[in-house]
């Protein structure tokens, strides 16, 4: 059910096709996001993460097991930027 519910709001509300939770769970799990925020209260994170040369922001289940929404993103470049600095580092690091 909360694949669905991610999936169907990625592409209907922020027009992102073929929407895969397991992909984008897979580059939270490899450290190639930004953690923005998490919430004990809620039982949540929320990562920012680079998907389909897009950036969403995500919100997980706290153990980071499966999506519970793709939200939008806020024109927050900071986080952008620290995000594209991780992604080039770990580029570097592979090659």
């Amino acid at each position: 059910m909360n694949f669905c519910h991610s999936k169907q709001r990625a592409e209907e509300r922020y027009a992102i096709e073929h929407f895969n939770p397991i992909d984008v769970l897979k580059e939270i799990w490899a450290n190639r996001c930004e953690l923005i925020k998490s919430d004990q209260d809620k039982y949540s994170h929320v990562f920012l993460v680079r998907y389909n040369n897009k950036y969403i922001r995500v919100v997980t289940d706290y153990d980071v097991k499966y999506i519970k929404t793709v939200l939008p993103l806020k024109d927050d470049f900071n986080l952008i930027n620290k995000l594209i600095q991780k992604l080039n580092n770990k580029d570097l690091l592979v090659a």
